[in-house]
């Protein structure tokens, strides 16, 4: 049995996601990919391209059938967590705060976010 951690609610949610970023190598990508579960604070997605902890994704949502959508844009996260499941990864992201964008805060979470890989 595991204990949950989060003081928040963590809700199961199946819903298409366009994720953008830079890889591993340096490259910037875009993948399509579902939030397994979304909460006040992060969120809970697959990838197939390898990505740290650290980095800062764009998420940005879709409509049900993947199209986009006129009033949504995309929002940022930082990798919490990362775990291989088969040949994709698992990925914990939390959002980021208004605060940690401004004045090189960005470089201030990569430092903050040295946790192990779950």
């Amino acid at each position: 049995m595991t204990v949950e951690r989060r003081s928040y609610k963590r809700f199961l949610l199946h819903s298409p996601v366009e994720i953008t970023g830079v890889d591993e190598s340096g490259l910037q990508f875009a993948e399509r990919s579902q939030l397994e579960d979304v909460g006040d604070r992060g969120c809970c997605f697959s990838l197939r391209g390898a990505v740290h902890q650290g980095s800062v994704l764009g998420v940005m949502p879709l409509g049900p059938k993947g199209e986009n959508l006129p009033d949504e844009f995309p929002r940022l996260f930082v990798i919490i967590w990362v775990k291989r499941k088969g040949n994709r990864l698992t990925v914990g992201a939390r959002c980021l705060q208004e605060d940690e964008l401004f004045d090189g805060g960005i470089q201030a979470v990569r430092s903050a976010t040295s946790f192990s890989e779950k």
